[in-house]
């Protein structure tokens, strides 16, 4: 009898298994597609070979209707656009009316190539998988050329396997990994896996909502079975008891392995590098830059810092070299016309951007932030140390 109910539970589950991942896509140089397409708001479009051309200078929508069979998960344009824009992305949720649009703001970067971005909608609160309609709402002074869109959608199966990748997919080296880890995390496609952590926080559902689940299915089964069969409250305590265990050993193995993993990357990366090629976590080769330069900068109350990012490097080397502070290009020019003589070290850390001119002044897009100076020592490209030179000092006239 348990054979056939388990036979019956796989023939009713093989269609569900059995469907896979579909796509629609929408090839904007095709004239039929761009039929599809309607503005409000807009001048004329251009149709060109390879897409729709869009030049605005006021705000407007370009919109077209869906009758896709399969659902939709994820939305990938593929567009090019000479400055950018700042775009909504609109819908038409099923049974609304035919001007009631949700939005969700997306920024595509300049590109004079054919790029494309990613736009997860399972993370989107309001998303219909089965909208009406779709298009965008454009701001003035947009200048884009649309190329495809693709409307990506996953089966219940494939969902539920990329939810189980997903509880076992760690965060990463990150500054907060030190003392504090998300834990596990629920999402529904592979894109949104791929791209779980690039957002703070992740758009995605804890773990426990899974964990909190079985938890509530197994006490209700545990009880249906002791009242069928007749079990004793003893028997149904123990069986509760053993399946939070469990649950509980899942949680400790997978927030283990993601403190190992993290432990055993720190360890091949840093602890067993010799001196000059450690790496730790995002900062790199910080810490050995700091070690490097800590003796140049000992005699300085501040110093300036040029780094890729303000907040992690800055605190890591004001805490490295204290008591001498570290203070940003704009501080120290500052400094330098307040007191007369600013901070006389410069320190550029990763910045290959920035060069120095021939006059000897360290210029960030062409426009020099420093006094006048050399470098003394320079690392690698980027990387160096630089001193300013002394200001002349002017004698005084005497008048006969």
């Amino acid at each position: 009898m348990r054979l056939r109910f388990f036979c019956i539970l796989i023939l009713l589950a093989l269609p569900f298994m059995a469907a896979a991942k579909e796509q629609t896509v929408f090839k904007l140089n095709d004239r039929a597609e761009q039929a599809q397409w309607n503005t409000i708001g807009l001048p004329p479009v251009i149709a060109t070979a390879n897409g729709i051309r869009i030049t605005t200078k006021q705000k407007g929508t370009l919109s077209r209707p869906l009758a896709i069979d399969h659902g939709i998960d994820v939305v990938t344009v593929y567009y090019t656009s000479p400055r950018g824009a700042n775009l909504s992305f609109i819908w038409r949720k099923r049974g609304s009316t035919a001007g009631q649009y949700m939005q969700i703001p997306i920024t595509l970067k300049p590109s004079a190539v054919s790029t494309s971005i990613v736009i997860d909608m399972g993370a989107v609160g309001g998303w219909d998988p089965h909208a009406q309609a779709i298009g965008f709402q454009l701001p003035p002074s947009t200048d884009i050329t649309l190329h495809a869109i693709e409307l990506n959608g996953w089966s219940g199966m494939e969902k539920v396997i990329e939810m189980t990748k997903c509880f076992w997919t760690f965060d990463g080296i990150k500054a907060h990994s030190i003392n504090f880890f998300w834990g596990p995390l629920l999402c529904s496609s592979s894109v949104t896996r791929q791209n779980l952590y690039r957002n703070q926080p992740p758009l995605a559902h804890s773990g426990l909502r899974a964990i909190y689940a079985i938890l509530a299915l197994g006490a209700v089964i545990i009880a249906l079975r002791a009242w069928m069969k007749g079990g004793s409250r003893r028997t149904v305590l123990l069986q509760f008891a053993a399946l939070f265990c469990a649950c509980w050993i899942l949680l400790d193995i997978r927030m283990g392995a993601e403190l190992i993993t993290t432990w055993t990357y720190d360890v091949r990366s840093y602890l067993l590098q010799p001196v000059g090629k450690r790496v730790f976590r995002k900062v790199n080769f910080l810490p050995d830059f700091a070690a490097a330069i800590r003796a140049s900068v000992a005699d300085q109350d501040r110093y300036v810092l040029l780094v890729p990012t303000t907040d992690t490097f800055m605190n890591f080397m004001r805490y490295q070299t204290y008591p001498s502070k570290p203070v940003t290009p704009a501080d120290g020019l500052a400094l330098s016309e307040a007191e007369g003589s600013g901070p006389t070290v410069w320190l550029a850390y990763e910045r290959p951007d920035l060069v120095v001119s021939s006059e000897g002044r360290i210029l960030e897009n062409g426009t020099p932030i420093s006094p006048p100076g050399q470098i003394t020592h320079e690392f690698m490209k980027g990387t160096f140390i630089f001193r300013t030179l002394p200001k002349p000092v002017t004698q005084p006239v005497k008048i006969q």
